[in-house]
Order: C-alpha cells, then structure tokens, then sequence
C-alpha cells in the first residue's frame, strides 16, 4: 500500500491561514511600494492631498454605516443559509445606495466645510465607490466562514496588481490626482466582477425579510456605533490638518499615513479570518482553553510581527529616503511617529475578537470611548502647546489606551496573562531598539558613498544625489 509522501514545511506554511495572510499583505504592500515609488516621482505631494482628503471621506462614510457584516455572517450559526445570505447582501447594497446618494449632495458642502471649494467635484466622483462594494458578492465574509482562504487570498493578490497597474498607466498619461482615483474605481470594479467569478454560488438575489433586518440590527447596532467613534476617531487628524495644511504639506502626511497603514491588512485580516474562527470553535467546544488557545495560536505570530514594526518605526527616515523622490523627504518625521499606532493595533484586535466570542461585543464601543478621551483630552493639549505636531503625536499613541482597556476587559473575562502581554511589549522595544541601529547604519553608509563618488567624479557636486 503506497504512502503518503509528507507535506514540506514550505508549502504547510505558505498554506495556512497565517501563510496565506502574510502572503496576501506582502504581495499587495509590495504593490503598494512600487506604486509609490513610480507615482511620487510622477505626481506632486498636493496630488496626494487630494487623494488623502477622498480617502478619509469614503473610509468614514464607509465605517459608520457597517453593521458588522463579516463578524455576523462567520458566527452565526446559520450563517450559511441562503436566504440569510440573501437577505444580508439586499441590506447591504441599499446601504450603498444611500451612501452614493449622500456623498454626490453632500460634496459641495464637505469641500466648502474644508475650506477647499475647488474639491467637491473630486469628492463627488468618489461617491461610485460605495456603488462598487454594495453591488459586489458577500464572498470576503462567506470564504472566512468556509475557511476558503487561499481563493480569498488570490483575489485581494488580483486585485492589489491591477490596482496599481492602473495607477502607473494612468499617472503617466494624466500626470495629475485623477489617476489614483480612476485606478481605485477600476479596482474596485475588478473585486466586484471577480468575488462573483471566482466563488461558486455567490450570486444572491433580492430578498427582504424583516425578522433578518430585525436581527442584524440588534447585532450590529453595537459594532455600527464602535465603528464610527473609531473611524471618526482614526481620521479626525486628516481632517483638521487637511483645514491647517496646504496641500502639499498634507499630501507629505497622508502618504506617511498611507505607508504607515501598510501593516493594516495585516491587522485587520489575521484577527478576522484566522484568529475568530479559532477562537470561536473553541469558545463552542472547549471553553474552559480559550485563555489558553487565545496566547497559544498568536504568540510568535505577534512577537514575529512587533520585531518587524519596530524596527519599521525605527527606520522610518531610512525607508523614505530610499524609497521616495527627494521632495518626499519630510515625510519620514511623520511616518516614525505615525507607524507606532499599527504597532499595538494587533493585540488589540486580537483581544477584540476574543471578547466578542464570549460575549462582551459592547468592547468595541468601549474601546473607542478610551481613543475619544485620550484624544480629545491628549490630543486637544498636545495641539495646544506643539502645534499640528502635537496632534499628530497623539495619534500616533491612539492605541496605547486601548491596550490598557484591552488589558482590563480580558481579566474580567479571566482572559488576561501579564506575562504574556509584557512579552509582547519587549519584542515592540526590541525591534525598535534595532530600527534605531540600522537607521544609523544605513544613513552612515550612504554618506560614506556620496564621499567615495565626489571623490571619484567632483563634477557631481552639482547635482546632488538623490
């Protein structure tokens, strides 16, 4: 009788959930990078402006009107049904309908609330965007149930090359914002056609029941309203320095932002589509592990991933410079401060979807009740005595409050190990300790460099490297 040949590590990695994540959020982060390093010596840091400016409006109208789709659908415990997937996806798409309504009457007003009038045209093409998503399958909630997430995996890879592929075309035929903002429609088209094309039985029909809308609203109503004290909360700073900065200033800090939230899929992804469902089987099985399974599935994971943002944090200017064209450069003040906050936004997650399994899904809201004080009352005095700085200072800390309730909330749930927690912040200094020294390291080499090609050919003193 013939044996099983034995699956090389390589390929048990590359095919779990956290291989598939991890390669997900490089694929889609390396196109991010290129992109970037293309566009910023194509387009002028106001380009970015713009785009920083649409993005904050689409993600907050987007956040504040999320009843928790995925969350609902993964842990239900029919939430494979049809007519309730039905029933979801009739919901969500008059949702978008109403955003894409409210965003082309409201433009105007939003631009002239931001003192740049000039604006609402371009806020106002956004707007078909919110088209897209509602009118896109429910197969980014229903595949994360199924465990479908290679296929999951390769759509978002799909997507992310395209995206960017649109963007150079169109940066160099138009040299201005409206590339980026035609290539997020067009990728945002190519979701859409794909979750449908690419998962069996994911068209829906229209089917309107009471009792659905009835139930997902009692869910949802909880994490609706966490969702815009957070979103609210995570782009109040883009708001305010989009009024106090010009645009070229502000786009400098919305591609620090953007690089800064590279590590957001990541965030995002891996609590959602690995850790919930784990921890949610074993809250249903065996719930007297669940403190266990919860630090024993994501301990090297998150230790892995603190090592790797701190010294993100750490290299911050060292990655501009050798990423962004020279007039980029004072984005990398931003990006050191800014990269904190995807830092400690993992844990948080985590202990966000661990508490929700058992319960506590009012830890969402009071989550945000802790980012609201620590920014109003840090945020409203950092700003009084540093100026824009301050602010920006405190955004970057925005989760270290959070970590504290996150903290509290586990050992009320008899969830919390310090030992563990502690362990995570050490990895978070480690990696920022050695940031530090390859930062140095690098700016001293490319120092050393310059001199060695003066000293080689002093005529290219006149044009300075960059």
């Amino acid at each position: 009788m013939a044996t099983a040949l034995p699956v090389p590590i390589w390929r048990r990695a590359l095919g779990s959930g956290i291989g598939l994540i991890a390669m997900t959020m490089f694929a889609s982060n390396g196109m991010r990078i290129v992109s970037t390093i293309v566009l910023t010596r194509i387009l002028a840091p106001s380009d970015y402006g713009v785009v920083g400016v649409t993005s904050a409006i689409l993600m907050v109208m987007f956040m504040i009107s999320d009843f928790g789709f995925g969350v609902y659908i993964v842990q239900h415990p029919q939430g494979d049904d049809p007519h309730r997937l039905d029933a979801i996806w009739t919901i969500r798409l008059f949702r978008s309908i109403l955003l894409f309504g409210a965003l082309l009457l409201l433009s105007q007003p939003i631009a002239m609330l931001l003192e740049k009038p000039e604006m609402g045209i371009i806020i106002a093409s956004t707007s078909f965007q919110f088209l897209l998503d509602g009118g896109s399958s429910l197969a980014s909630y229903t595949a994360v149930r199924e465990q479908k997430l290679g296929r999951l995996s390769t759509l978002d890879v799909i997507a992310s090359v395209a995206q960017t592929m649109f963007g150079i075309i169109l940066a160099i035929l138009l040299r201005n914002f409206w590339a980026i903002l035609i290539a997020n429609l067009l990728g945002g088209l190519l979701r859409a056609v794909l979750s449908y094309a690419m998962f069996e039985g994911s068209r829906r029909r229209f089917f309107y029941d009471r009792v659905e809308a009835a139930a997902l609203w009692r869910f949802g109503k909880t994490v609706a309203s966490a969702h815009t004290l957070q979103i609210m909360l995570s782009n109040v700073d883009k708001f305010v320095l989009s009024r106090l900065f010009p645009l070229g200033t502000f786009g400098l800090y919305s591609l620090a932002s953007n690089l800064a939230g590279a590590p957001s899929m990541f965030t995002s992804l891996y609590p959602n589509r690995v850790l919930l469902p784990t921890y949610a089987a074993t809250a249903r099985e065996r719930p007297e592990q669940l403190a266990d399974e919860y630090y024993r599935t994501r301990r090297l994971t998150m230790i892995g991933y603190l090592l790797a943002m701190g010294s993100f944090v750490g290299m911050a200017p060292a990655v501009v410079h050798l990423l962004y064209d020279t007039r980029y450069g004072d984005a990398a003040t931003f990006l050191r401060i800014l990269a904190l906050a995807p830092a400690v936004a993992l844990n948080n997650y985590a202990a966000r979807e661990v508490l929700i399994v058992v319960g506590r899904v009012k830890t969402l809201f009071y989550a945000n009740i802790a980012r609201m004080i620590w920014l109003a009352v840090a945020g409203s005095t950092g700003f009084a005595m540093f100026g824009p700085m301050g602010l920006i200072v405190t955004v970057g800390l925005i989760e270290v409050p959070v970590m504290f309730y996150c903290w509290f909330a586990l050992a009320q749930s008899r969830l919390f190990r310090l030992n563990e927690e502690l362990l995570m912040l050490a990895a978070l200094g480690a990696g920022i300790g050695l940031g530090l020294l390859c930062n140095n390291l690098y700016f001293a080499f490319a120092a050393h460099l310059r001199q060695i090609l003066l000293a080689a050919m002093p005529h290219i003193g006149h044009h300075p490297l960059h």
